[in-house]
């Protein structure tokens, strides 16, 4: 039996792809390559920042699980999740199927849910790709409550997720990520798409630049979405002692 490496406190993260099997194959295919490009570039900012180890995989084609040595890092890796999903484009798809309009409409307004599990992991097992303890086992309950059996009748309350032992944290951080939720929802495709941009560690002007706008329309976008309550929350959770906190 593997031993635990003392009681270091590590973060894992399951965030389930919502409507899914709405999209075309071709829009699947074009969403898996982003995912992979996307966790090219986390891996990038983690490395340019010096930030704690991160694993990241994708399950099944529709849940990402990803496992960060240091716990402080988990909001914004989970919000970058977010954004990405958010800002996929659709392609334009007209179907007499209204039930699959409204999947594809879930699909676009919350793209993805994400739990974020604070706990101990087994670190030896965690390097040969075998994620055991006790934040997996918690962001993945959190995930696998939300599912439903009954597809006639879907209702997302949220989509954003904190779970810990603690229950100290989790009344700091649960009703954080239920504001946070709100925030993500009401996000326009393009607004989701330069807070994806933020949270990787681009400045306004270099988004400006990609995108061929002005630095103000960038800034004015970022505003709209809500760029300084998500600052907010990133400090606070990047600064908090998830090891010493009771």
């Amino acid at each position: 039996m593997h031993k635990k490496i003392g009681a270091m406190k590590r973060a894992t993260i399951s965030a389930d792809i919502i409507a899914s099997s709405s999209l075309l194959a071709g829009e699947l295919d074009h969403l898996t390559q982003r995912i992979y490009n996307l966790f090219e570039k986390i891996q990038n900012y983690q490395d340019d920042n010096n930030k704690g180890e991160i694993k990241m995989r994708l399950v099944a084609g529709d849940l990402i699980e990803c496992l960060l040595l240091d716990p402080n890092d988990a909001l914004r890796i989970a919000l970058i999740l977010k954004a990405m999903i958010k800002s996929f484009p659709l392609d334009n798809f007209t179907n007499d199927n209204s039930m699959s309009e409204k999947y594809r409409k879930l699909f676009e307004v919350y793209g993805v849910r994400a739990a974020i599990g604070i706990g101990e992991i087994d670190i030896e097992l965690a390097h040969k790709n075998i994620w055991k303890g006790e934040a997996i086992n918690i962001s993945g309950r959190l995930i696998s409550e939300q599912k439903t059996s009954n597809k006639e009748r879907v209702t997302i309350k949220n989509t954003l997720f904190f779970g810990s032992e603690s229950e100290y944290q989790n009344g700091i951080f649960q009703p954080m990520l239920s504001l946070l939720d709100t925030i993500f929802t009401k996000m326009t495709r393009k607004q989701s798409e330069i807070i994806l941009w933020k949270l990787i560690g681009c400045s306004e002007q270099d988004i400006a630049g990609e995108f061929g706008v002005s630095q103000s329309s960038v800034n004015q976008h970022s505003k709209n979405a809500g760029w300084a309550s998500i600052e907010e929350a990133l400090y606070l959770f990047s600064t908090f002692d998830f090891q010493h906190s009771k």
